[in-house]
């Protein structure tokens, strides 16, 4: 966990200068982490979030000609680059929509058998925001549909899902 959190630290001080149009803050939700975005342009941002989330997952096995129906209950832990449309509306609320991936991993809460996932996955992403005139904050709601795999390399298991995160942002702007 330790290399992660610092390769996300590296991640955003090498893509970044002192410029304005930096925010940094956490997302609350769907999934929980950090979270941080800088804006290239006056339309172009890149938003980088490092977080957990909780998922159920329903999938079934075939075992001996039978398929058994099951329930999964995963944390997941990942992070997750999207590039997006920014486009400023009026009275500091904002509109943007982008896409992007995400890798990590997913630990399962089953008691019988507990296994470790790889997990990646792509995803589009819209959302909404407001960022305040006279504080340095800024309020966002973003919905994240997309597709991911999770790798099980012991049991060779493949799972394909529907992955989507509803999560709210607060970040410092600088």
């Amino acid at each position: 966990m330790k290399k992660v959190l610092f390769s996300f630290l590296v991640l955003i001080f090498a893509t970044t200068s002192m410029a304005q149009n930096q925010e940094f803050g956490i997302l609350v939700g769907g999934l929980n982490g950090l979270s941080y975005k800088k804006h290239m342009t006056e339309n172009f941002a890149i938003q980088t979030d490092l977080a957990v989330g909780f998922q159920r997952t329903d999938f079934g096995i075939i075992g001996d000609g039978d398929f058994i129906p099951l329930q999964v209950d995963m944390f997941d832990f990942m992070l997750n680059p999207n590039f997006l449309y920014h486009k400023d509306l009026k009275y500091g609320i904002y509109a943007e929509f982008g896409g992007g991936f995400s890798a990590g991993l997913m630990q399962t809460l089953h008691t019988i058998n507990p296994a470790t996932l790889g997990k990646f996955g792509i995803n589009a992403m819209a959302g909404v925001g407001y960022k305040m005139n006279n504080l340095p904050l800024a309020f966002g709601l973003d919905f994240r549909p997309g597709y991911a795999m999770d790798i099980n390399v012991p049991l060779e298991l493949l799972l394909h899902q529907f992955d989507w995160h509803l999560a709210a942002s607060v970040r410092y702007c600088f």
